[in-house]
Parts: C-alpha cells; structure tokens; sequence
C-alpha cells in the first residue's frame, strides 16, 4: 500500500471515530419534558429517522447531546420568546432549527391520517393524551 493511501485512511479513521466516541447511548425510555402545561414526554423510539443533530443541534461548532431545557439553551419554560422550550416546541416556522411542530406538520401532510396524533394538542400523543398512552 502507498505511503500516501495510509495516511489518507489514519486521517478519516482520525475524524470518524470520535464522532461516534462522544455519541452517547440512545435513552430507551421516553424523556419528559417537565414544565410544559400538557404532560409531554419524547420518545427516541420513533424518531430513528430523524438524525440527531436534527434535534441536538450545532452549539460552539460542537455537537451536543444535551436536553432541550438544559441550563442556558432553551430553559425558559413557558415563556413564549424564541429561545423558550415551548416555542422551540410549537413554532410552525422561521427558527434557526427546525422544531417539533415543524417536521410534525410536514410528516401529517405526508401522512394526513397521522396529522390528529401528532400535529393536534388535545389528545395527541405528543402530550399524552388517550391516543398518546
């Protein structure tokens, strides 16, 4: 093998693998989301499709992991300013990320037969009502 070939593959083993190193394990239990009106839990299991940075955006050129509501990110529960956890929550659109209610409506006009369980508030199952259970 070339000595130009093995340094190409040490510099992306160098670069793939603390991608995967700082991921850390997918919680399988659905997480609350405490101090919203509506009991609001989020499940992982069933958002694999999203990609994660999706949701844990890009902080200080970094890749976080960390809560919505962790101090200092969007921590301000029910305020409805744009760093608040409900509007990162419930604004349809014109964040710098996309939210929740944002991929949600575009997946109900995808698949209208789930607009009622993931776009509605009363008894969806984003706040755990009787469909959400």
């Amino acid at each position: 093998m070339k000595p130009t070939t093995i340094i190409l593959l040490l510099f992306l083993v160098a670069l793939v693998v603390p991608a995967f190193a700082a991921r850390p394990p997918e919680p399988q239990e659905p997480i609350p989301f405490n101090g919203l009106k509506f009991k609001t839990m989020f499940p992982h299991k069933g958002h694999e499709r999203v990609e994660c940075i999706t949701c844990h955006h890009i902080v200080d050129e970094k890749e976080t992991y960390l809560k919505c509501a962790t101090e200092g990110c969007h921590d301000e529960l029910m305020d409805k300013g744009s760093m608040s956890l409900y509007s990162i929550v419930h604004t349809p659109e014109g964040l710098m990320h996309q939210t929740c209610i944002e991929c949600h409506i575009k997946i109900s006009i995808e698949a209208p037969d789930l607009k009622r369980d993931i776009v509605s508030c009363n008894k969806s199952k984003c706040h755990g009502g009787s469909r959400g259970k």
